[in-house]
């Protein structure tokens, strides 16, 4: 891990490491070598008013993408001026002092991207190389409780979470945990592997160190893990995670756990499904997760914006949160924990959102979302009548809402290719029977027509991608009642 500039950086740079000098150095020079040593200098650096966004980013940037013009295998001395630079320029996005010494259309123009190749080149470089100064750094502060070591531990977390998307976003953007990418190139990794992560996760935890942004931090790290850790260090990480879906914890933090346990879903039913392993961290799991996770969801205040990240219905958590429950709500104990803690009502308080989901930006329906399958499908899973008219929902979902649900499952199935995910098709002979029945209603007789090209398109792409045959024999049963008129 190089975490200073290389050696051929002379000294009488480093002498020159205060505001008014970094700044002339950006004016004059054009030499990706001295800018690269600047960019090292930068973020030490006391940003003052006299040093502008628009002076310093655009040599940065340049720098930064003709380390990849030769392509995105780069040499030893492309890949040490990237990092320096695109550290810089990290550095100057997420920097709260230089935030405020400069405007924010100032800020914003300077900080563009080529193209995503470009991302993911400098992603695969920057993220582990982040992880590994925060693992060194935190490490360094265990054996001599420096606070300086933790600091940088800290901040060299922080600057490898901000590479997850593309461009130079702030800590604090949602974009970072609703579409952050934050694994890596390594396929040998094991859970053991992410045990130091897990302590600096607990570690921030504690009431002396307490600090929520690194936790969030490490959270969204420790969501590539895709499981819960090695048997050592999941009770720990466990615990982690309700404690911070509690309500009175900072949105980011909450939804950054929400992040990683949805990551983790996979893991989480096959601990539910290996009833000889360790009884008591699965009991403890089936228990005290399922009331976690309503508790993350429920609004805490009232809201005066829709954007709001707290919001009734956020759409990003949402996403996150439907799948992760309709996974869990195929393995029985799930089943009856997530019915017990409450979730059919959390997902009956969705439904009316779910069905009229708009785009908050432009108010538009967007009728392709993927969230009315994930809703139909849990809600199916959920009731174990295998009826809605039977079932606990009666008194709860209309017939006009069972069946608005059901076609926004079916248009997004076509409109998202959820018909080529087996996970996805394994839910679709519920929604096939309660389409079926729905189909029976006065609500549908009407309005039966509107499903009948989605069903058919379905139908011949299952035919197409060599589905199961019973899969197809169900939504052939749906095609043949829709083309009989639907009665």
């Amino acid at each position: 891990m190089q975490s200073s500039p290389p050696d051929t950086v002379t000294r009488g740079l480093w002498e020159l490491s205060d505001a008014p000098s970094i700044e002339w150095m950006f004016k004059t020079s054009a030499d990706p070598e001295v800018i690269g040593s600047v960019a090292w200098m930068l973020p030490t650096v006391e940003w003052t008013r006299e040093l502008h966004i628009a002076t310093v980013c655009p040599p940065l940037l340049s720098a930064f993408r003709t380390c990849f013009h030769g392509g995105f295998q780069l040499s030893v001395s492309a890949r040490q001026l990237a990092l320096a630079c695109g550290r810089a320029l990290h550095h100057i996005a997420c920097d709260e002092t230089i935030q405020k010494l400069n405007s924010s259309n100032d800020n914003d123009q300077h900080f563009d991207w080529d193209s995503l190749e470009l991302w993911s080149a400098w992603h695969d470089i920057a993220l582990p190389w982040g992880l590994k100064a925060c693992r060194t750094s935190f490490d360094l502060y265990a054996t001599t409780q420096d606070e300086n070591h933790e600091n940088q531990a800290r901040t060299a977390l922080r600057l490898a979470i901000v590479t997850g998307c593309p461009g130079f976003l702030k800590p604090n953007d949602v974009t970072l945990i609703w579409d952050g990418v934050f694994d890596w190139n390594n396929a040998n990794r094991v859970p053991k592997d992410f045990d130091w992560l897990v302590d600096f996760l607990v570690h921030f935890r504690t009431f002396d160190a307490r600090n929520f942004d690194a936790m969030a931090d490490a959270l969204l790290a420790l969501s590539a893990m895709q499981g819960l850790g090695s048997p050592e260090k999941r009770d720990n990480y466990l615990d982690t995670i309700i404690f911070s879906m509690e309500a009175d914890k900072p949105s980011r933090l909450r939804h950054a756990a929400l992040r990683a346990v949805f990551d983790a879903r996979l893991q989480l039913v096959e601990i539910a499904d290996d009833k000889e392993g360790d009884s008591e961290f699965r009991e403890q799991l089936l228990t005290d997760l399922p009331s976690a996770l309503l508790t993350m969801t429920k609004l805490v205040a009232p809201q005066l914006s829709a954007h709001d990240s707290d919001a009734i219905f956020n759409p990003g958590r949402e996403y996150f949160y439907l799948q992760l429950i309709f996974t869990l709500a195929k393995q029985s104990d799930w089943r009856d924990q997530l019915e017990k803690a409450g979730h059919i009502d959390r997902c009956v308080v969705l439904l009316d959102h779910v069905i009229n989901l708009k785009d908050s930006s432009t108010g538009l329906s967007e009728p392709v979302k993927t969230h009315p399958y994930y809703l139909a499908g849990t809600l199916i899973r959920l009731d174990a009548s295998g009826s809605y008219r039977s079932s606990c929902f009666a008194d709860k979902i209309s017939e006009l809402e069972w069946w608005k649900l059901l076609k926004g499952a079916w248009s997004a199935m076509w409109w998202n290719d959820l018909y080529r995910e087996d996970e996805l098709l394994e839910a679709l002979p519920g929604i096939v029977t309660y389409t079926l029945e729905s189909l029976e209603t006065e609500t549908a007789k009407y309005d039966s027509k509107s499903l009948i090209r989605m069903v058919d398109r379905i139908y011949e792409a299952l035919k197409d991608e060599e589905a199961e045959p019973g899969i197809i024999s169900a939504v052939k049963s749906v095609k043949d009642r829709l083309d009989s008129g639907g009665s």
